[in-house]
C-alpha cells in the first residue's frame, strides 16, 4: 500500500510513499478485523485529497466498502499498481471506498466527529467536489481563529439508523447501511484519535422505517450519556424535513415533530444545531425549501448541504 496527495485524478503529486504494518509491507487481514498500517512522516496539506493504493495479490470474496463516496476511487489493471504516480496506469473507476476505514493525521488541536446517515455521507452532493456538508464545515474551521481549527470527521453512512442495524454485525451481507450509531459509536466515535467533539445528526431513517419518537430519543440519549462519559462534548441535530419522500409519511413527521420537540428543550445534549429550522420551507415546514432540495426531498443538493454547515455557530463545537 502507498499514500499520496492527489494533483488530480489518479495522478499523485510526487512520488507514492510506501505504507509498512508492524514492518512488514503488507498485511493479512482476518474477516471482520481491522489493520492499522505504521506512522508515517508525512505532510497532509490542510483541505487535500489524498490517493491511498492498494495491491490484493489474489481475488477477494467480500471486502468492506463505503458504498456512497461520492467520490471516484481509480482501478488498475492487473499487476502492483501501488508505486505509479503516474494515472496511466489506472483504467477504470468506481464510486465507493473499498477497504479503507481512516486515515489518522497528527499535529491538530483534535477533532469533531459527526454521526450521521446518508445527509452527512453527501449522497446527492455533486460528486468529486466536496461539498458535503462536513466539507463545508471543515473549511470553515481551517479559515478562521476565533475557535480551535478542529479537524473533521465525516462518520456517515447512507441508510444509517440510530437504533436499528441494517448490517446484522457478522458475517457477508450486501446491505451497507452498517449497524446502527449505537452499535458503531465505540468504533467511530470513542475510539477516534483526539476526538473532541461528537455532533449526532441521525433520525430521518429511523422515523421513516416505522421506529417510534421514543425509540428514537431513548437511543439518541444513550448515545449522549456514553460520549459525555468519556469526555467528549456532545451536540445533537434536529431531524431535517422530508414531505414528498415516499417513505416520508405523516406518521413518519409526527414522530420527526416529536424527537425535534425533545431535543430543542432538552438538557442532554451540550449543545442543540436545528438543522431542520435550516431547511424547511417556511410555508410549508413539513418539507424541504425547494431551493435547498436535490430534487428526490430527502436530501439536499450542495445549496442545502452548504446552509447546514454555514449555519453551524463554530462556538457550539468546542468544550
Amino acid at each position: 500500500a502507498t499514500v499520496a496527495v492527489q494533483e488530480a485524478g489518479a495522478g499523485a503529486r510526487g512520488a507514492p510513499r510506501p505504507l509498512s504494518f508492524r514492518g512488514a509491507p503488507g498485511a493479512e487481514l482476518p474477516a471482520g478485523a481491522q489493520a492499522y498500517s505504521d506512522p508515517l512522516d508525512f505532510d497532509v496539506p490542510a483541505d487535500a485529497n489524498l490517493l491511498v493504493s492498494f495491491h490484493l495479490p489474489g481475488p477477494v470474496v467480500a471486502a468492506p466498502v463505503h458504498s456512497q463516496a461520492v467520490q471516484r476511487s481509480y482501478v488498475s489493471g492487473p499487476g502492483d499498481h501501488t508505486a505509479d504516480g503516474s494515472p496511466a496506469a489506472y483504467t477504470s473507476t468506481i464510486t465507493s471506498w473499498p477497504l479503507l476505514t481512516g486515515v489518522d493525521v497528527g499535529g491538530g488541536p483534535g477533532s469533531v466527529v459527526l454521526l450521521g446517515d446518508s445527509i452527512t455521507d453527501g449522497v446527492k452532493s455533486t460528486q468529486d467536489a466536496n461539498r458535503r456538508w462536513p466539507n463545508v464545515l471543515a473549511t470553515r474551521l481551517l479559515n478562521q481563529s476565533a475557535v480551535p481549527a478542529y479537524g473533521v470527521l465525516n462518520q456517515g453512512i447512507s441508510a444509517n439508523r440510530v437504533v436499528a442495524d441494517r448490517y446484522p454485525g457478522d458475517g457477508v451481507s450486501t446491505d451497507t447501511g452498517g449497524v446502527s450509531a449505537l452499535h458503531r459509536l465505540d468504533r467511530d466515535v470513542l475510539a477516534q484519535t483526539s476526538a473532541r467533539t461528537v455532533v449526532v445528526f441521525e433520525g430521518i431513517n429511523d422515523v421513516r422505517w416505522g421506529a417510534s419518537a421514543d425509540q428514537v430519543i431513548a437511543g439518541l440519549r444513550e448515545i449522549a450519556d456514553r460520549a459525555r462519559a468519556r469526555g467528549l462534548r456532545t451536540v445533537a441535530a434536529t431531524i431535517t424535513p422530508c414531505e414528498g419522500e415516499s417513505l416520508c409519511t405523516a406518521t413518519a413527521n409526527r414522530q420527526r415533530e416529536a424527537v425535534n420537540a425533545y431535543l430543542r428543550t432538552s438538557d442532554d445534549f451540550d449543545a442543540v444545531l436545528d438543522f431542520d429550522a435550516v431547511l424547511r420551507d417556511p410555508a410549508h415546514p413539513a418539507r424541504m425549501l425547494p431551493a435547498y432540495d436535490s430534487g428526490d426531498h430527502l436530501h439536499p443538493g450542495d445549496t442545502g448541504l452548504a446552509a447546514l454547515a454555514d449555519s453551524v455557530d463554530l462556538r457550539l463545537l468546542v468544550p
